[in-house]
Protein backbone atom coordinates (compact mmCIF):
# COMPACT_ATOMS: atom_id res chain seq x y z
CA UNK A 1 0.00 0.00 0.00
CA UNK A 2 1.32 3.41 -0.81
CA UNK A 3 0.03 7.16 -0.13
CA UNK A 4 0.35 9.53 -2.48
CA UNK A 5 0.19 13.02 -1.37
CA UNK A 6 -1.44 15.69 -3.96
CA UNK A 7 -0.80 19.15 -3.21
CA UNK A 8 -3.67 21.53 -4.77
CA UNK A 9 -1.54 25.07 -5.29
CA UNK A 10 -3.22 28.67 -5.47
CA UNK A 11 -0.30 30.87 -5.45
CA UNK A 12 2.60 29.77 -3.54
CA UNK A 13 0.49 28.41 -0.71
CA UNK A 14 -1.19 24.99 -0.95
CA UNK A 15 -5.16 25.73 0.02
CA UNK A 16 -6.14 21.74 0.10
CA UNK A 17 -4.50 18.61 0.44
CA UNK A 18 -5.97 15.14 -0.93
CA UNK A 19 -4.39 11.82 0.03
CA UNK A 20 -4.47 8.94 -2.55
CA UNK A 21 -3.99 5.04 -1.37
CA UNK A 22 -3.34 2.92 -3.88
CA UNK A 23 -2.86 -1.17 -3.12
CA UNK A 24 0.02 -2.80 -5.27
CA UNK A 25 -0.26 -6.77 -5.22
CA UNK A 26 1.46 -9.14 -6.49
CA UNK A 27 -0.03 -11.24 -9.82
CA UNK A 28 0.51 -14.50 -9.34
CA UNK A 29 0.30 -15.84 -12.65
CA UNK A 30 3.04 -13.37 -13.64
CA UNK A 31 6.63 -13.73 -12.69
CA UNK A 32 9.20 -10.58 -13.05
CA UNK A 33 12.83 -12.22 -14.29
CA UNK A 34 14.92 -10.13 -11.77
CA UNK A 35 17.01 -10.69 -8.81
CA UNK A 36 14.43 -10.66 -6.15
CA UNK A 37 13.12 -13.56 -7.86
CA UNK A 38 16.29 -15.64 -9.61
CA UNK A 39 19.51 -14.55 -7.64
CA UNK A 40 21.93 -16.16 -9.14
CA UNK A 41 22.80 -14.29 -12.44
CA UNK A 42 23.63 -17.76 -14.90
CA UNK A 43 20.26 -18.73 -13.59
CA UNK A 44 18.56 -15.94 -14.11
CA UNK A 45 20.18 -15.13 -17.84
CA UNK A 46 19.42 -18.76 -18.81
CA UNK A 47 15.58 -18.51 -17.83
CA UNK A 48 15.23 -15.55 -19.35
CA UNK A 49 17.15 -16.25 -22.58
CA UNK A 50 14.95 -20.04 -22.63
CA UNK A 51 11.39 -18.96 -21.43
CA UNK A 52 10.82 -15.09 -21.80
CA UNK A 53 8.79 -15.68 -25.19
CA UNK A 54 7.76 -12.06 -25.97
CA UNK A 55 10.81 -10.36 -24.02
CA UNK A 56 9.36 -8.28 -22.14
CA UNK A 57 11.27 -9.37 -18.72
CA UNK A 58 8.18 -11.60 -17.18
CA UNK A 59 7.31 -14.97 -17.42
CA UNK A 60 3.87 -15.26 -17.81
CA UNK A 61 0.93 -17.98 -17.10
CA UNK A 62 1.51 -19.56 -20.24
CA UNK A 63 5.08 -19.67 -20.61
CA UNK A 64 5.65 -20.95 -17.24
CA UNK A 65 3.39 -23.90 -18.05
CA UNK A 66 5.38 -24.61 -20.72
CA UNK A 67 8.29 -25.20 -18.96
CA UNK A 68 8.74 -29.10 -18.46
CA UNK A 69 12.83 -29.40 -18.70
CA UNK A 70 15.58 -27.12 -16.99
CA UNK A 71 18.91 -28.04 -18.36
CA UNK A 72 21.99 -25.82 -16.51
CA UNK A 73 24.89 -28.77 -16.16
CA UNK A 74 27.99 -27.35 -15.55
CA UNK A 75 27.56 -23.65 -15.66
CA UNK A 76 29.00 -22.86 -12.61
CA UNK A 77 25.80 -21.81 -11.04
CA UNK A 78 25.71 -21.22 -6.92
CA UNK A 79 21.70 -21.02 -6.64
CA UNK A 80 18.63 -21.93 -8.42
CA UNK A 81 15.94 -20.02 -6.07
CA UNK A 82 13.55 -19.25 -8.45
CA UNK A 83 13.25 -22.89 -9.57
CA UNK A 84 9.87 -22.90 -7.30
CA UNK A 85 8.10 -21.32 -9.96
CA UNK A 86 7.97 -24.15 -12.61
CA UNK A 87 4.99 -26.17 -11.41
CA UNK A 88 5.26 -28.24 -14.49
CA UNK A 89 8.74 -28.88 -14.55
CA UNK A 90 9.46 -33.09 -15.28
CA UNK A 91 13.49 -32.83 -15.99
CA UNK A 92 16.00 -30.74 -13.76
CA UNK A 93 19.37 -31.35 -14.93
CA UNK A 94 21.56 -29.23 -12.59
CA UNK A 95 24.70 -31.08 -11.94
CA UNK A 96 28.27 -30.14 -12.24
CA UNK A 97 27.60 -26.56 -10.61
CA UNK A 98 28.12 -25.30 -6.97
CA UNK A 99 25.17 -25.85 -5.46
CA UNK A 100 24.78 -26.30 -2.04
CA UNK A 101 20.89 -26.90 -1.39
CA UNK A 102 18.52 -27.14 -3.48
CA UNK A 103 14.33 -26.71 -3.11
CA UNK A 104 11.98 -28.97 -4.85
CA UNK A 105 9.34 -29.39 -2.71
CA UNK A 106 6.81 -27.05 -5.12
CA UNK A 107 7.94 -29.23 -8.25
CA UNK A 108 5.23 -31.95 -7.39
CA UNK A 109 5.44 -33.45 -11.63
CA UNK A 110 9.32 -33.91 -11.29
CA UNK A 111 10.60 -37.08 -12.89
CA UNK A 112 14.14 -36.46 -13.08
CA UNK A 113 16.50 -34.64 -11.09
CA UNK A 114 20.11 -34.56 -11.61
CA UNK A 115 22.48 -32.88 -9.58
CA UNK A 116 25.25 -34.69 -9.16
CA UNK A 117 28.76 -33.15 -9.16
CA UNK A 118 27.26 -30.35 -5.67
CA UNK A 119 28.05 -29.62 -2.77
CA UNK A 120 24.64 -31.01 -1.29
CA UNK A 121 24.74 -31.94 1.92
CA UNK A 122 20.97 -32.34 2.37
CA UNK A 123 18.33 -33.14 0.21
CA UNK A 124 14.68 -33.25 0.34
CA UNK A 125 12.38 -35.22 -2.72
CA UNK A 126 9.61 -36.21 -0.34
CA UNK A 127 7.34 -34.43 -2.22
CA UNK A 128 8.29 -35.65 -5.43
CA UNK A 129 6.45 -38.86 -5.83
CA UNK A 130 6.62 -39.11 -9.67
CA UNK A 131 10.31 -39.42 -9.33
CA UNK A 132 11.56 -42.04 -11.30
CA UNK A 133 15.41 -41.12 -11.73
CA UNK A 134 17.94 -39.42 -9.14
CA UNK A 135 21.14 -39.04 -9.83
CA UNK A 136 22.86 -37.22 -6.41
CA UNK A 137 26.51 -38.73 -6.87
CA UNK A 138 29.70 -36.91 -5.65
CA UNK A 139 28.17 -34.83 -3.30
CA UNK A 140 28.12 -34.70 0.54
CA UNK A 141 24.99 -36.55 1.45
CA UNK A 142 25.08 -37.87 5.34
CA UNK A 143 21.19 -39.32 4.80
CA UNK A 144 18.50 -39.72 1.92
CA UNK A 145 15.10 -40.31 2.17
CA UNK A 146 13.51 -42.25 -0.17
CA UNK A 147 10.40 -43.42 1.25
CA UNK A 148 7.91 -41.51 -0.61
CA UNK A 149 9.29 -42.58 -3.75
CA UNK A 150 7.72 -45.68 -5.00
CA UNK A 151 8.23 -44.73 -8.60
CA UNK A 152 11.87 -44.53 -8.64
CA UNK A 153 13.49 -46.48 -11.08
CA UNK A 154 17.17 -45.27 -11.11
CA UNK A 155 19.22 -44.29 -8.18
CA UNK A 156 22.61 -42.97 -8.45
CA UNK A 157 24.31 -41.86 -5.07
CA UNK A 158 27.70 -42.63 -5.32
CA UNK A 159 30.47 -40.70 -3.65
CA UNK A 160 28.83 -39.51 -0.51
CA UNK A 161 28.62 -40.38 3.24
CA UNK A 162 25.59 -42.61 3.76
CA UNK A 163 26.25 -44.62 6.17
CA UNK A 164 22.35 -45.94 5.82
CA UNK A 165 20.26 -46.20 2.51
CA UNK A 166 16.64 -47.61 2.90
CA UNK A 167 15.57 -48.83 -0.50
CA UNK A 168 12.42 -50.93 1.13
CA UNK A 169 9.68 -48.53 -0.70
CA UNK A 170 11.21 -48.42 -3.97
CA UNK A 171 10.00 -51.42 -5.27
CA UNK A 172 10.41 -50.27 -8.85
CA UNK A 173 14.03 -50.15 -8.60
CA UNK A 174 15.68 -51.46 -11.55
CA UNK A 175 18.91 -49.94 -10.75
CA UNK A 176 21.16 -49.43 -7.61
CA UNK A 177 24.63 -47.48 -7.29
CA UNK A 178 25.97 -46.68 -4.30
CA UNK A 179 29.25 -47.47 -4.17
CA UNK A 180 31.92 -45.25 -2.46
CA UNK A 181 29.55 -44.54 0.96
CA UNK A 182 30.31 -45.88 4.24
CA UNK A 183 27.31 -48.20 4.33
CA UNK A 184 27.33 -50.74 6.60
CA UNK A 185 24.44 -52.50 6.39
CA UNK A 186 22.35 -52.76 2.60
CA UNK A 187 18.61 -54.52 2.80
CA UNK A 188 17.54 -54.59 -1.24
CA UNK A 189 15.29 -57.67 -0.21
CA UNK A 190 12.52 -55.34 -1.67
CA UNK A 191 13.74 -54.88 -5.15
CA UNK A 192 13.01 -57.60 -6.79
CA UNK A 193 13.47 -56.04 -10.37
CA UNK A 194 17.08 -55.03 -9.35
CA UNK A 195 18.81 -55.48 -12.97
CA UNK A 196 22.12 -53.61 -11.93
CA UNK A 197 23.63 -53.32 -7.92
CA UNK A 198 27.30 -51.45 -7.78
CA UNK A 199 27.43 -51.26 -3.57
CA UNK A 200 31.14 -51.47 -3.87
CA UNK A 201 33.82 -49.63 -1.16
CA UNK A 202 31.61 -49.35 1.58
CA UNK A 203 31.46 -51.38 4.93
CA UNK A 204 29.27 -54.12 4.24
CA UNK A 205 29.36 -57.21 6.46
CA UNK A 206 27.04 -59.29 4.75
CA UNK A 207 24.50 -58.80 1.27
CA UNK A 208 21.89 -60.98 0.78
CA UNK A 209 20.56 -60.49 -3.14
CA UNK A 210 18.29 -63.55 -2.72
CA UNK A 211 15.56 -62.13 -3.97
CA UNK A 212 17.05 -60.10 -6.77
CA UNK A 213 17.06 -63.03 -9.32
CA UNK A 214 16.89 -60.47 -12.48
CA UNK A 215 20.57 -59.50 -11.41
CA UNK A 216 22.55 -58.70 -14.01
CA UNK A 217 25.15 -56.83 -12.76
CA UNK A 218 26.45 -57.12 -8.97
CA UNK A 219 29.82 -54.92 -8.03
CA UNK A 220 29.78 -55.83 -4.03
CA UNK A 221 33.89 -55.77 -4.22
CA UNK A 222 35.87 -54.01 -1.45
CA UNK A 223 33.74 -54.66 1.73
CA UNK A 224 33.97 -56.81 4.14
CA UNK A 225 31.72 -60.02 2.93
CA UNK A 226 32.60 -63.36 4.50
CA UNK A 227 29.56 -65.41 2.47
CA UNK A 228 27.98 -64.52 -0.51
CA UNK A 229 25.16 -66.84 -1.91
CA UNK A 230 24.42 -66.17 -6.03
CA UNK A 231 22.84 -69.90 -6.69
CA UNK A 232 19.41 -67.71 -7.07
CA UNK A 233 21.07 -65.15 -9.36
CA UNK A 234 21.05 -67.78 -12.53
CA UNK A 235 20.58 -64.33 -15.36
CA UNK A 236 23.83 -62.96 -13.69
CA UNK A 237 26.27 -61.74 -16.26
CA UNK A 238 28.96 -59.36 -14.58
CA UNK A 239 29.92 -60.14 -10.59
CA UNK A 240 33.09 -58.04 -9.19
CA UNK A 241 33.28 -59.68 -5.42
CA UNK A 242 37.30 -58.92 -4.98
CA UNK A 243 38.67 -57.51 -2.07
CA UNK A 244 36.80 -59.22 0.75
CA UNK A 245 36.56 -61.82 3.35
CA UNK A 246 35.28 -64.96 1.27
CA UNK A 247 36.22 -68.41 1.73
CA UNK A 248 34.09 -70.09 -0.65
CA UNK A 249 32.03 -68.69 -4.09
CA UNK A 250 29.62 -71.28 -5.74
CA UNK A 251 29.15 -70.02 -9.23
CA UNK A 252 27.66 -73.31 -10.63
CA UNK A 253 24.22 -71.60 -10.83
CA UNK A 254 25.70 -68.61 -12.81
CA UNK A 255 25.77 -70.30 -16.52
CA UNK A 256 25.40 -66.93 -18.61
CA UNK A 257 27.91 -65.04 -16.47
CA UNK A 258 31.10 -63.72 -18.78
CA UNK A 259 32.90 -61.26 -16.07
CA UNK A 260 33.87 -63.12 -12.99
CA UNK A 261 36.62 -60.92 -10.30
CA UNK A 262 37.17 -62.90 -7.44
CA UNK A 263 41.00 -61.90 -6.33
CA UNK A 264 42.09 -60.79 -2.94
CA UNK A 265 39.90 -63.17 -1.26
CA UNK A 266 40.76 -65.77 0.92
CA UNK A 267 39.31 -68.83 -2.02
CA UNK A 268 40.94 -72.26 -1.48
CA UNK A 269 38.95 -73.58 -4.30
CA UNK A 270 37.19 -72.28 -7.40
CA UNK A 271 35.24 -74.04 -10.07
CA UNK A 272 34.75 -72.46 -13.20
CA UNK A 273 33.34 -75.68 -15.65
CA UNK A 274 29.75 -74.66 -15.69
CA UNK A 275 30.47 -70.90 -16.87
CA UNK A 276 30.67 -71.92 -20.51
CA UNK A 277 30.54 -67.94 -21.27
CA UNK A 278 33.14 -66.99 -19.15
CA UNK A 279 35.29 -64.10 -21.11
CA UNK A 280 37.42 -62.61 -17.84
CA UNK A 281 38.70 -64.39 -15.01
CA UNK A 282 40.29 -62.61 -12.52
CA UNK A 283 41.35 -64.72 -9.20
CA UNK A 284 44.39 -63.31 -8.45
CA UNK A 285 45.77 -63.07 -4.47
CA UNK A 286 43.35 -66.17 -3.22
CA UNK A 287 45.21 -69.37 -1.64
CA UNK A 288 43.59 -71.84 -4.16
CA UNK A 289 44.76 -75.09 -5.03
CA UNK A 290 41.85 -76.00 -7.24
CA UNK A 291 40.58 -74.57 -10.32
CA UNK A 292 38.62 -76.05 -12.87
Amino acid sequence: TIKVTDKMLSGTSPTATKTFTITISDNPDVVAIREANFPDETFRTYVRNTFDEDVDGYLRKNEIAKVTEINVRGEDITSLKGVEHFTALTELICDFNQLTAIDVSKNSALQTLCCSGNQLTTLDVSSNSDLQVLECANNQLTALNLSKNSALTYLTCINNQLNALDMSKNTALTELWCHDNQLTALDVSKNTALTALSCFNNRLTTLDVSKNTALLLLWCNDNQLTTLDVSKNTALLYLWCNDNQLTTLDVSKNSDIEELVCSGNQLTTLDVSKNSFLLRLYCSENSLTSLK
